[in-house]
């Protein structure tokens, strides 16, 4: 299979992906318990105990919808399973959801083991929600679908094999203030889309044939993860998923550092149609084929600090591309493949390196090679950063945001210890 090829049908994925479907209707559903606003459990279940605000599951929930209608409870699953049914699953639309939550405000939700079923977590119009330590596996086809939601903590969790395809992600995150946090999605075809403003996704394992995609995503912050292809997907080693983290439509002011990016036979890291001003620093990129493809009008985004393996030093790049800098005016990137000095030994190289772009040209049908502009700092060995790393400023919003949330989220899992 040509490179050609591979890269045309993830242009063709990702076109598909932006416009699909991510919040169909809900569909005939299975009967229903609910947890009422003034706290009763209807109908009356042995399999759901009630401690004043706290609830807590006694054994396995099977072919039933739990739709929760109150505010301020805690939902403990202590272990147990909420299991839909399998054979009612037809397509996206169908209504075998496992939670549903609309127009609530601080509810926690946690050790529950989410089996068959179209989605685990169903979310809508709510704010202050916390999902912790909870399971989606076992025939599960979307993990969480959060709709116009904020002030949202998912941590701690695992998605396992979901049934996913190119069209519908495991776990998909609509709203804002939003952390995805140290969670763990393996063996599935699409993992996260993200849309919204303010979010984190921090801390997490992504292991998927299209790890993470962010659409109109602006101010928000995507560190320290872990994103990778599932073993072998393209049938060609090293290349083992298709893309890793791709901005699509509009994606801006973001930070995005210390992730380890490897493996994937189109890009590790692109932006599509009109995402300017990203920061990415800190990152680890190796075995891929591209390492950055910048196309459709992307602006003045900044690469610095980050390591570029050896066989990872290629860049597609449009020719509606502007104002890309590959430094930020004292510390450029440790490109695998730079062959200049460092006489003075100051950790940075004597003469700059030169980013050399290829994009595709109808006249020769094929892809052309251009200077694409230079490292003027180039480091002379791969980074290590630190979350906060000293010699940086963050925009300022990115870093209320990110501090805020997290004492946040701190102070809200205590209380619901």
């Amino acid at each position: 299979m040509s490179y050609l090829f591979l890269f045309v049908m993830a242009v063709f994925l990702f076109v598909n992906i932006s416009f699909a479907s991510y919040w169909p209707e809900p569909g005939p559903d299975l009967p229903r318990i609910y947890i009422r606003n003034n706290g009763t459990v209807q109908p009356q279940t042995p399999l759901i105990e009630r401690t004043v605000s706290s609830y807590k599951l006694t054994g396995d929930i099977a072919n039933y919808t739990l739709e929760i209608q109150c505010d301020n409870i805690v939902l403990d699953g202590d272990g147990y399973s909420i299991q839909g049914n399998a054979s009612r699953i037809k397509g996206y639309d169908d209504g075998n959801n496992g939670i549903i939550i609309e127009n609530q405000n601080h509810v926690t939700i946690k050790n529950i083991n989410f089996e068959q079923g179209q989605t685990g977590i169903r979310i809508s119009n709510s704010s202050d929600i916390t999902l912790l330590d909870n399971t989606f596996s076992n025939g599960i086809y979307t993990g969480i679908t959060l709709q116009d939601s904020s002030e949202i903590l998912i941590e701690n969790s695992q998605f396992i094999n979901l049934h996913t395809d190119i069209e519908v992600p495991a776990v998909m995150l609509n709203g804002s203030r939003i952390t995805f946090r140290n969670n763990t999605i393996t063996g599935s075809s699409y993992g996260i889309k993200v849309i919204g403003s303010s979010n984190i996704i921090s801390d997490n394992l992504i292991e998927c044939m299209l790890p993470v995609q962010m659409d109109m995503v602006n101010s928000s912050v995507i560190s320290m993860n872990t994103i990778s292809g599932p073993a072998n997907w393209s049938g060609r080693e090293p290349f083992i998923g298709n893309e890793g983290i791709s901005f699509f439509r509009r994606c801006s002011d973001n930070v995005i550092f210390g992730n380890n990016i490897t493996g994937f036979v189109n890009q590790a890291i692109r932006t599509v149609f009109g995402c300017s001003n990203n920061t990415f620093y800190g990152n680890y990129i190796a075995n891929s084929e591209v390492a950055v493809c910048l196309q459709d009008e992307a602006i003045n985004n900044t690469f610095y600090g980050n390591t570029f393996a050896f066989d990872s030093c290629k860049f597609r790049i449009g020719d509606d591309v502007e104002g890309t800098s590959w430094d930020n005016g004292t510390i450029g990137n440790y490109w695998g493949d730079y062959e200049g000095t460092d006489n003075n030994e100051d950790g940075i190289g004597d003469s700059p390196y030169t980013i050399v772009g290829v994009k595709w040209d109808t006249d020769v049908g094929g892809d052309v090679s251009f200077i694409a502009g230079y490292d003027n700092y180039p480091l002379m060995e791969p980074t290590i950063i630190p979350e906060f790393p000293s010699w940086t400023i963050l925009p300022l919003l990115v870093v209320v945001t990110l501090v805020g949330v997290i004492i946040r989220n701190k102070i809200r899992k205590n209380g619901s210890k």
